[in-house]
């Protein structure tokens, strides 16, 4: 296909897919080799959805793609298709979404451009994948050999045992494994291997180790479904085969008849990862206690990344050195690690806020290594949660927002993104939806970070409900340093408990001994409505405090 420029001479150049940037004759090409290649387990329905939704969207007609158009032009359907009547896209969008997640796993790892459809939507998206990663397509990988990070976690999700005794019910075993294995890959710094072995615990099966190295995955998830009479039960373990035994297991009871089946399963999916893949779940706090105890000298990305999520875990000084030591390692032996780089902007950012003297301009150096991981590493949670924060403390609050919607739909089911972006749209005064968000995150993981409860602290104190804020900021804890005692002096002196907040000045003072005259400067960096600031001021000047006017 050509085109003709105002000279009228050829324009011989690729036609370029808008939204990706992709030349869409590279993506028609990854487009059959997805549907010729026999990981891409698919009928011939779904084959052409997803022929179907790309050539629509190449075409330039993504707008007009939704459920209706593809039940009459894919599915037979006629002109009085009724969604609510007939879930026929809903449920073949899924099949074909976990489909192409298959063979992105077990096939496509490294292939230059992933084709996906995200949840919620049916316009595909192709994502480029580094240069590095690129192999022949037909090329067969090794058996037992996945293409893997050179570092980090690597999670073989194993097939759960179907114990109903019901050969049905396998349906609903088989789409749960699938699930869990889409689940782990909104993770990034997690890599799930799905994997063909049951191991049921009985004296003549594989021991965990070898099964480990078979697949090439330390951590095996696995489980069982039972039923008894009146629902069907889910059990999920996860093994350390370093170990050779379980570190985590979780059980969950279902009635599939009130319940619906594919909810059900996401439900599922979606609490068991969020509790083993998270930046503060079960396996990241293993490998983060294995690696601090391990020199600088020694440590990888991976390891200077557990050490970041560490800090932003316990905020003391201490931890916070120990990351900056090693990020800084991290983007000189691998400057291409977009994450790396976030992180460091977010240590720079931590100092910028809390007014850190000892740190030389913090918010310009956030600034310059957000910008980079975010180039480096687009689809990153990460990287686009702490460039909505740098956005925040330079007062570009539209761009911070539009920053964390992205950023959230990059994987909301996280939780400790949800708390970050909670917390960033409290601060922003958007209180209703941050604290949602905010609360959400704390349900999922009770091992979230402390200063989480700051940002309920905010919402509460913005309402004037300063039993409550209290609650929260005695939650809060020494990880915000001397916003710690600042928080609970302002709210004791707005509940008037006067003798309690005078108590609390020397300690604040201790802590930060210029905060009456820099208060007013630090305060706005990144609270920005201007009422709950006054609030605050408030309470501190009722406290005894000399705030100047």
């Amino acid at each position: 296909m050509t085109r003709t420029i105002s000279s009228g001479s050829v324009d011989r150049s690729p036609i370029v897919e808008a939204r990706s940037g992709l030349p869409e004759d590279e993506i028609r090409v990854q487009l059959e080799r997805i549907l010729g290649h026999r990981e891409f387990e698919a009928t011939e329905r779904l084959r052409s959805f997803l022929r179907f939704v790309i050539e629509e969207t190449l075409a330039g007609r993504a707008s007009r793609i939704n459920g209706r158009r593809i039940a009459t032009q894919v599915f037979g359907r006629g002109e009085d298709f009724d969604a609510a009547r007939d879930p026929i896209v809903r449920t073949e969008a899924g099949r074909l979404r976990r489909a192409l997640e298959r063979y992105s796993l077990l096939a496509g790892v490294r292939d230059p451009i992933r084709i996906d459809i995200p949840k919620g939507r049916y316009v595909p998206r192709f994502t480029g994948q580094p240069a590095s990663r690129t192999r022949a397509s037909d090329e067969p990988m090794p058996a037992g050999q996945r293409a893997l990070p050179p570092e980090g976690p690597t999670v073989a999700v194993l097939p759960f045992q179907n114990l109903t005794d019901e050969s049905e019910k396998l349906y609903f075993v088989n789409g749960l494994v699938e699930e869990l294995v889409a689940e782990v890959n909104r993770y990034q710094d997690v890599v799930a291997v799905p994997c063909q072995r049951v191991v049921s615990g009985g004296s003549g099966d594989v021991r965990l180790l070898d099964l480990s190295g078979e697949v090439g995955a330390r951590f095996l998830l696995g489980g069982s479904v039972r039923r008894d009479e009146s629902a069907v039960k889910v059990t999920a373990q996860l093994n350390d085969s370093t170990m050779d035994r379980q570190i985590w297991g979780r059980s969950y009871t279902v009635d599939l008849e009130a319940a619906g089946l594919i909810a059900t399963q996401e439900g599922i999916a979606r609490d068991v990862i969020a509790a083993i893949a998270g930046e503060y779940g079960i396996i990241a706090n293993r490998l983060s206690g294995e690696s601090r105890g391990r020199p600088p000298a020694e440590l990888g990305t991976y390891d200077a990344m557990l050490r970041y999520h560490h800090y932003m875990l316990v905020m003391t000084p201490s931890a916070c050195e120990e990351a900056f030591v090693a990020l800084h390692r991290a983007i000189d032996e691998e400057p291409a690690h977009g994450p790396a780089w976030s992180a460091l902007a977010h240590l720079y950012a931590v100092a910028y806020e809390f007014d850190d003297p000892d740190i030389e301009s913090p918010l310009l150096m956030a600034k310059e290594y957000a910008h980079r991981g975010a180039a480096l590493a687009p689809e990153s949670q990460l990287a686009r949660t702490i460039l909505a924060y740098i956005h925040l403390l330079s007062d570009k609050i539209d761009l911070c927002l539009g920053e964390a919607d992205v950023a959230l739909a990059l994987n909301p089911n996280s939780p400790n993104f949800l708390g970050a972006i909670g917390y960033l749209l409290i601060c922003c005064g958007e209180y209703e939806r941050g604290s949602s968000l905010l609360r959400d995150a704390i349900a999922l993981n009770h091992c979230h970070p402390h200063w989480f409860h700051h940002g309920l602290f905010i919402d509460h104190f913005q309402r004037g409900d300063y039993e409550n804020a209290y609650r929260e900021a005695e939650m809060v804890g020494y990880q915000l340093g001397f916003w710690d005692p600042a928080i609970r002096v302002a709210v004791l002196g707005k509940l008037g408990r006067l003798s309690e907040a005078r108590a609390a000045v020397p300690e604040l003072l201790s802590l930060k001994p210029d905060f009456e005259r820099r208060i007013r400067d630090i305060l706005p960096r990144a609270l920005k409505p201007l009422v709950v600031r006054e609030e605050i001021l408030d309470g501190l000047r009722k406290a005894g405090l000399r705030i100047d006017e």
